[in-house]
């Protein structure tokens, strides 16, 4: 047995192997053979030369490559095979010198910006979190930022896959989805020089190899294992997208210690039965239970006597639930156990270029508006002419449309995150829950997406954290050990709905109640509803939790969700049942750029209320309105008392209704916050574009940006939460004009 070095490189047949590179035909299946099994000997013979078997392994890995049709450029990695093998003759200490130039010899060299590092990453380097790389000098910007795009979408569905083999281990579609996420990963980042993401990326995919030939299960801390891998790919694209941008490049914390744990994933206690309590796959009468269509009590009765007959039909039969609830039931089943992988056909385009595409068919519905209410079109008698402008609106319209489709995109990746997020949390905190999505396919403004995201983020952390009970708790409520989160999206009344409900342990009321009375956010509940008292856990700083921890606590992360919801000019409302749950709905426009709002007269002035923001307009009688010292005016609707707000005398308009009883009141808000909005006259409901007001007029309060009308004039688009905010403000101190805040006389 040699337990030295080699005593020359003669040893290695490094010389006879770079010859039969240079004459070697790689369309010839007995030429890459031989080169195959001659590399292989080199391998076993640089058992003692570390750097010598790095660069050999990754030129095996090239070959690999170039043999199985993997290689998007053979000719350039075949060159690159050439330059290992002379970077593994330098590397063996200078014993001989080689002979000559192999990448020389070989023909059509690639250009430098296509060379491949020749060795992997050192270990020890590679267990410094902070390790400063650079990217090849040569490397080219563009296809560096398209493989960042690629790799974000290859590991997204990677991610969805592995969450969805987590519950069912033998899904091996699953398994083939996340090997060729990280395939082509490795790949194309070797290609590019990026020896970090190649590296690590072969590693995980020698993990889902694993998988795939049933040496090892995809349960316990395996699966925590690959969803680590995803994510220290994800913080690596990060890095290299920042290094691009001109930042150095670092490694992420915690790259180091999976590497190794990648490498030998049992000689640190690895194994599929890390965690003792696997979640299992989520029952009908679950999800009966959960979606408020049956209770706990009757579907287990059922259980026991259902007999040979499925429980769907037994649900069925035993008029638990109806045959529409108990079908859509079975199909939520199904979505959870299986993971839908339709790809659908589609082009990237530069998001700058979409933006200003979507501005200038804005510009073209405003022109078209001036147009077709011209004097001259509507009262010229010209009715050829009129025919025509109305054609051409149609058109408009529909490219205003499909313009706007073009920025939608799906709830999908959001709710992907949420679930990832679900599971984590549930690990964390020793519980078991099911995550049911529904409406992935439900689009919204892109724009939206990334302010909703943050939300979404602490809605879920508090029905984990809060909502959902121990399995123990859960077992002595007489319910599943399973908490199940549901997560819907769907179109309603030109809004799109997005709810989050849980079936733990609900919101409690008296303790919401003692907590904003010791803290002076109200003196008593007397005269407050449910939805009320609810409403105050979107108070900054606001928390019924006696101890903090490293998930929530704090009294912040409601107060993100109610600014960020607002931010959207949207609104959110909860509902809670004591010991069932509790569920949180949010409503919001489809899009930013476009507000379909209700069209409103004061004076000579003209604003559009957003109509997500409006719940009902009506013409107040005298003996509803009042005057209550220290609250300004008021008006009584259906037994609720609100603040009444006069948009003339917050903008300083001539001319408007100063009575009441002559004008409409429009109620905007939510909860407790709700407050009314006298207007002298609604015009109609209409889309506008909206445009924000500009760095010149700074921040209006009350007005969020204007809109330009069909006449070409501007009218103001409300800020419904900031003028209920200052609705209220001025209704507590009793003022009746703001001073210095807008004027438009």
């Amino acid at each position: 047995m040699n337990t030295g070095a080699p005593d020359s490189i003669e040893s290695l047949n490094l010389n006879d192997l770079a010859t039969l590179l240079v004459r070697c035909d790689l369309t010839s299946t007995d030429d890459s053979k031989q080169l195959r099994e001659s590399l292989n000997v080199a391998l076993a013979k640089a058992s003692e030369l570390p750097r010598v078997r790095e660069a050999l392994e990754s030129a095996t890995h090239h070959l690999d490559n170039i043999v199985s049709g993997a290689a998007s450029d053979p000719a350039a990695v075949f060159s690159e095979i050439g330059r290992l093998i002379e970077t593994a003759i330098e590397e063996s200490e200078g014993m001989i010198a080689p002979a000559g130039n192999i990448t020389a010899a070989i023909p059509n060299p690639p250009p430098p910006s296509a060379a491949v590092p020749p060795t992997k990453p050192d270990p020890a380097e590679s267990q410094s979190p902070s390790a400063v790389e650079q990217l090849p000098a040569d490397a080219d910007a563009g296809l560096m930022g398209e493989f960042v795009t690629e790799g974000y979408e290859y590991i997204e569905g990677a991610e969805a896959a592995l969450l969805s083999l987590e519950t069912n281990p033998d899904d091996m579609e699953a398994v083939n989805t996340v090997f060729r996420a990280f395939h082509t990963i490795k790949g194309t980042s070797a290609f590019l020089g990026l020896v970090a993401i190649s590296e690590l990326a072969h590693r995980a995919e020698s993990l889902l190899g694993r998988v795939r030939d049933r040496e090892i299960r995809f349960t316990g801390g395996y699966a925590d294992l690959a969803l680590r891998a995803v994510d220290i790919l994800k913080a690596l694209l990060q890095a290299i997208q920042e290094a691009l941008g001109g930042e150095p490049l670092r490694r992420p914390e915690g790259y180091g210690e999976l590497f190794g744990l990648l490498e030998n994933p049992e000689a640190a206690g690895i194994s599929s039965e890390t965690v003792p309590e696997p979640i299992t796959p989520l029952r009908v009468g679950d999800i009966l239970v959960a979606e408020g269509k049956a209770r706990r009590d009757e579907i287990e009765m059922v259980a026991v006597d259902q007999g040979e007959q499925p429980i769907g039909m037994a649900i069925i039969k035993s008029e638990t639930a109806s045959l529409t609830d108990v079908a859509h039931a079975l199909r939520t089943q199904q979505q959870i156990a299986s993971t839908d992988r339709a790809v659908d056909s589609s082009m990237r385009v530069r998001t700058d270029r979409l933006d200003r595409l979507i501005d200038m068919v804005g510009e073209l519905v405003i022109a078209q508006s001036m147009v077709a209410q011209d004097s001259t079109v509507i009262t010229g008698g010209h009715h050829g002419l009129a025919k025509k402008v109305g054609h051409t609106g149609k058109i408009v319209r529909e490219l205003q449309d499909l313009s706007m489709s073009m920025r939608m995109v799906p709830f999908k990746g959001a709710f992907q995150k949420m679930a990832r997020l679900t599971r984590d949390l549930a690990h964390k905190n020793g519980k078991q829950v099911d995550l049911i999505t529904e409406g992935e396919d439900t689009e919204i403004d892109r724009n939206m997406v990334d302010v909703l995201n943050d939300p979404l983020v602490h809605m879920v952390r508090n029905a984990v954290d809060h909502g959902i009970e121990p399995p123990d708790s859960r077992r002595e409520a007489g319910k599943s050990p399973v908490g199940v989160l549901r997560l819907a999206a769907y179109h309603a009344g030109g809004n799109v709905v997005v709810e989050l409900s849980d079936d733990g342990r609900g919101l409690n009321r008296e303790k919401i109640i003692k907590k904003a009375v010791a803290t002076g956010v109200i003196e008593s509940d007397k005269g407050m509803s449910d939805r009320e008292v609810f409403n105050l856990i979107f108070r900054p700083g606001f928390s019924t939790v006696e101890q903090v921890t490293d998930v929530s606590g704090r009294g912040v992360g409601m107060d993100v969700v109610k600014r960020g919801i607002d931010a959207l000019r949207g609104r959110v409302e909860i509902d809670s049942q004591p010991g069932r749950g509790c569920t949180f709905t949010i409503r919001l426009p489809l899009t930013m750029a476009i507000t379909d709002g209700m069209l409103v007269r004061v004076g000579l002035q003209r604003f559009i209320i957003p109509t997500v923001n409006i719940h009902l307009s009506f013409q107040p009688v005298a003996g509803a309105l009042s005057t209550i010292a220290g609250r300004g005016e008021m008006v009584m609707l259906r037994d609720e008392l609100m603040p009444v707000f006069r948009l003339h005398r917050l903008f300083g308009i001539q001319d408007a209704i100063e009575d009441a009883t002559r004008g409409l009141l429009v109620v905007i808000g939510d909860g407790d916050r709700r407050c009314a909005l006298l207007v002298d006259e609604l015009l109609g409901q209409q889309q506008v574009v909206a445009k924000s007001l500009g760095g010149g007029i700074g921040n209006v309060p009350g007005v969020s940006g204007g809109a330009i009308l069909g006449d070409g004039r501007v009218g103001l688009i409300i800020d419904a939460p900031g003028v209920t905010a200052l609705a209220r403000q001025l209704a507590t101190s009793g003022a009746e004009y703001v001073t210095g805040a807008c004027s438009l006389a």
